[in-house]
């Protein structure tokens, strides 16, 4: 249980760092300026906008609010939305975020509400983007016993910043597949299974914006690599890509992340691999995807060499923190 909730946490980590010099490319820039991605680079400073002044193995704020939610449910024993805004307050101001490029506009929203003092409410209900999706992770390993709690959980958490109803059904259904993968007894196709139902129900949760829906398009998805994957992860990927779109948009994100768990049967080091080359939000989606496929294969599956890297760079014991997620002491 430890191995795979130190697994996912560290496999959206790694994700985050690997794929980071390659935010926000196309799968043809990303071709020219790197070559095929598969270890942590460092980014082209004239070309990477977004993070040219970061590190190679460096993580992003995708990481560090993932360590926020996890902050919470280990200190509260659940998700408190009070503790949790008082943090990511706290988090924006002493890193100066709203200053910065490297947040979305549905969390730049959020925050900029919340250090003025007023209700983010209102701007989290058309908020549609991955960021909640990205920093829940941790609700799937506190609450792997009951999908059901799961996805509340997980509709409490994104509720705060990203109120719609493809925002929540992302944070939905990213926590009950890294939930179903620490539980261990299921297989890809039934963790993708797991995932849909859980979207659907931050579908109904959620504010209804006019968006695709997100629980379709992981029912697509999966379709779509059960044709295509005997072609190769090269073809599946623009199939995906071409289909969805591998943008911020939790109807284009979300998609892409399960897709590829799917595609390499939630191996950790092939699926990180594959979203980061998969291009656009290459880093929230390598995130995403490395803490399902880490929860699913488990932290023997991931690199030496990548854990020992991110750990260093980050300065963060995932270790302990999937420890105190699961309460072993």
């Amino acid at each position: 249980m430890l191995d795979r909730a130190w697994g996912c946490l560290m496999g959206g980590a790694i994700g985050d760092a690997m794929g980071m010099p390659a935010s926000f490319f196309t799968r043809s820039k990303i071709k020219e300026t790197y070559g095929y991605i598969e270890d942590f680079l460092e980014p082209v400073a004239e070309v990477q906008t977004y993070h040219g002044n970061l590190q190679a193995g460096e993580v992003t704020d995708d990481t560090q609010e993932s360590i926020i939610i996890a902050q919470v449910l280990i200190e509260q024993g659940f998700f408190d939305k009070e503790i949790f805004i008082k943090k990511m307050k706290q988090w924006a101001i002493e890193n100066n975020m709203l200053e910065s490029s490297v947040i979305g506009p549905s969390t730049r929203r959020f925050l900029s509400a919340v250090i003025e003092g007023k209700d983010p409410g209102e701007g989290a209900k058309l908020s549609d983007t991955n960021g909640s999706a990205m920093r829940v992770a941790p609700i799937g390993i506190r609450y792997y016993y009951d999908f059901s709690l799961c996805a509340k959980e997980a509709a409490e958490s994104s509720l705060p910043s990203h109120g719609s109803a493809p925002a929540m059904a992302a944070a939905c259904a990213v926590a009950v597949a890294c939930a179903a993968g620490i539980r261990g007894g299921f297989s890809p196709a039934q963790v993708m299974e797991e995932a849909r139902k859980a979207a659907v129900y931050g579908e109904e949760k959620g504010f209804d914006i006019p968006a695709p829906s997100v629980s379709k398009r992981i029912d697509l998805a999966k379709r779509i690599v059960d044709e295509k994957k005997a072609e190769g992860m090269n073809v599946v990927l623009d199939e995906l890509v071409g289909i969805f779109g591998a943008g911020m948009k939790s109807y284009e994100s979300i998609p892409i992340a399960l897709g590829v768990f799917y595609a390499v049967e939630g191996d950790a080091r092939q699926g990180i691999i594959a979203a980061v080359n998969a291009g656009d939000d290459a880093d929230t989606n390598a995130s995403i995807c490395g803490a399902i496929c880490g929860a699913y294969s488990g932290i023997k599956n991931l690199p030496k060499d990548w854990i020992l890297r991110v750990e260093k760079t980050s300065g963060v014991n995932f270790k302990e923190i999937a420890s105190g997620l699961l309460n072993i002491k």
